[in-house]
């Protein structure tokens, strides 16, 4: 191939991120965008999200009279399309000359509402080739609660085969199935447990699990390994200062932490909260966690976290109580290569539907209004919240814990709301 002329970056073609900066016009869409139409440009806050930005954005374009508005591209490719809110593919729609691509991923959120996944697209890739079928299903599984008798979601039929699921039923007991693929011809891991789920005893615990990857892989290096902590505690962080000077001490390797680092550091173990992992992949994952959570942050977190590797994941749990069913339905995904699960009915699919809009309702909003409705529900007066919601700020980890606020709420308020 002969190069005539090289890519002229941030004049013919840019790639960047949707906000950007306001002092770099190239730092992202919004960014070039509020220069190239001379909109205001908003600052990132706790009540400033995509949505807002974007649909001020779109209004003062369309407030433009056709003899002064210009296409600032002519084609759009987006990416994750799922990170993005409605009004954002009306903009880009609107100033992109000739068309929009948009790339998604169905399952990236497991609780996304049905209603706004689009299935009629022009190309469904429904096979995943990093991550193990088997962890693959157990991830989704134990992400909506398919072992448990309360669902946390339940897809319909087109939505199972876009995602790469095969249906197999016998009145409400259903068998999901994905097909077997080869990922690697060099490696054999038919046999090799890609999902391992285990009560988590202590630190030891995690040195043994690495020693025993090193000795079984001579080529073994400390960045094939990620360590993901799921729990949103500050303990977690004198947690990882053990861990790490453990495996140091132990095994040789330095540590790097991730939620101070936010990237990938050469020749150390990746160790991360649940925040810094996204767009990541490692061949093995370690996730630690307290206890399954009913919140649906969290099980999408799980699910995420869990789905990092393309050899094998652990899943370490300190409170084993009440995980038979897990346990239990991962042996048939070991054994039969199948979700095996119990279909809701009909009046239970709509509950899980009225839940999952009400969840996505409140991920839309900010801290601040979220504890508003709550304090609206429990008709807190205006004096008591300010003193609640100082307290709230240091005491609640989950900052968006509804139980957990709603406990903690009543237990105090009889202090502090006098």
């Amino acid at each position: 191939m002969k190069v005539e002329k090289q890519i002229e970056w941030n004049k013919q073609l840019w790639v960047d991120r949707a906000w950007g900066s306001q002092r770099d016009k190239n730092s992202g869409l919004y960014s070039y965008i509020c220069h190239f139409y001379g909109i205001p440009f908003l600052q990132f806050s706790a009540t400033t999200n995509y949505k807002k930005i974007f649909t001020q954005a779109l209004e003062h374009i369309n407030k433009l009279a056709v003899d002064e508005f210009e296409c600032a591209f002519d084609y759009i490719l987006i990416d994750e399309r799922q990170d993005f809110p409605d009004v954002f593919f009306e903009l880009c729609e609107k100033i992109a000359k000739h068309k929009v691509y948009i790339a998604g991923d169905i399952f990236q959120d497991i609780f996304e509402s049905a209603d706004k996944v689009e299935l009629n697209v022009d190309v469904v890739l429904n096979r995943c080739y990093r991550t193990d079928p088997r962890t693959l299903m157990f991830a989704h599984a134990i992400g909506m609660g398919l072992f448990e008798e309360k669902k946390l979601n339940w897809l319909s039929d087109e939505h199972w085969e876009a995602s790469g699921y095969k249906i197999n039923r016998n009145g409400r007991d259903v068998c999901l199935y994905r097909e077997p693929i080869r990922r690697f011809d060099d490696l054999e891991l038919e046999n090799l447990l890609s999902m391992k789920l285990e009560q988590y005893t202590g630190i030891e615990q995690v040195l043994d699990i690495l020693k025993n990857l090193k000795a079984e892989n001579e080529t073994l290096t400390p960045d094939d390994i990620a360590i993901i902590v799921l729990d949103d505690n500050k303990t977690i962080y004198d947690f990882v200062d053990k861990l790490g000077f453990e495996i140091l001490s132990q095994i040789g390797w330095n540590i790097n932490r991730a939620y101070d680092s936010k990237v990938k550091i050469d020749n150390t173990l990746f160790i991360t909260n649940r925040n810094n992992v996204k767009g990541l992949e490692f061949p093995f994952v370690i996730c630690i966690t307290a206890q399954i959570k009913d919140d649906y942050r969290y099980r999408n977190s799980l699910y995420t976290m869990l789905t990092r590797s393309f050899i094998q994941s652990y899943l370490l749990i300190e409170h084993f109580e009440g995980l038979e069913v897990q346990e239990r339905g991962l042996k048939i995904i070991n054994e039969k290569k199948c979700i095996k699960t119990i279909e809701p009915t009909d009046e239970e699919k709509e509950q899980i539907k009225s839940t999952i809009i009400k969840v996505q309702e409140e991920l839309n909003i900010s801290y601040d209004d979220f504890l508003t409705h709550i304090f609206n529900d429990l008709k807190i007066d205006s004096k008591c919240r300010k003193k609640l919601k100082k307290l709230l700020v240091d005491a609640i980890e989950s900052k968006f814990d509804t139980d957990e606020i709603i406990e903690f709420i009543e237990v105090n308020k009889r202090f502090y709301c006098k």
